[in-house]
């Protein structure tokens, strides 16, 4: 009984680790694509109302993530040959149920972790835990100077904030290799902040 608490102990402890270090999000996306660009000049622009000197910084992550798909950032619209979108949006609070197995200790007569006095119970009860958690969505679109839609690609996730500043790079991060494709599906992906050079990488996510 007592390598049966080591062992649950352990598992934890090791788990408990593994997520105080990973500094990742899940971000689904989903891309269009209704004919081929190859870069250019864009005028960029918002609906979303906001701070501006906290648009700037979110422009500003745009403007380098475009740069390296062949874009060109111009602030004179008439010269220029697209005109990209940018809107953002956090919706929530939402609140998520799940129900999990719980040990009750028969000692306790109740749920207590299973552990009392040394003692592991055998006895198990379904639980019901609650979390509040909102959706955060950036949506990247891409027309010509007629206004014809030419691309868009839209990103997502969850997150236990309603504070946009700390994700809007993983978002940018996420939807970067989806710009001017079509995805044909939602696709999960991965992204994680290297915390040395400060990048976002996003790769396949299993989930």
């Amino acid at each position: 009984m007592i390598k049966k608490i080591s062992i649950l102990f352990s598992f934890l402890l090791l788990f408990l680790q593994g997520c105080s270090a990973l500094n990742s999000k899940v971000v689904a996306v989903d891309s269009y694509s209704t004919m081929q660009s190859y870069g250019g000049s864009y005028y960029l622009s918002t609906n979303t109302p906001g701070l501006q000197l906290q648009q700037q910084s979110f422009e500003i992550l745009l403007q380098n993530m475009l740069a390296t798909k062949g874009y060109t950032r111009t602030y004179n619209q008439n010269t220029a040959l697209y005109n990209i979108v940018y809107n953002y949006k956090i919706k929530g609070p939402y609140t998520s149920l799940e129900s999990y197995p719980a040990p009750i200790n028969p000692w306790w007569n109740g749920p207590y972790g299973g552990i009392y006095n040394g003692f592991y119970g055998d006895m198990w009860v379904n639980s019901i835990s609650a979390s509040t958690y909102f959706v955060k969505r950036l949506e990247l679109s891409a027309y010509t100077k007629n206004n014809n839609a030419i691309w868009q690609v839209i990103g997502s996730f969850k997150s236990d904030n309603s504070d946009m500043r700390d994700s809007f790079p993983y978002l940018v991060s996420a939807i970067s290799n989806y710009v001017n494709t079509n995805s044909n599906k939602v696709v999960y992906l991965n992204v994680e902040e290297n915390s040395q050079t400060g990048q976002y990488i996003a790769t396949p996510s299993m989930w």
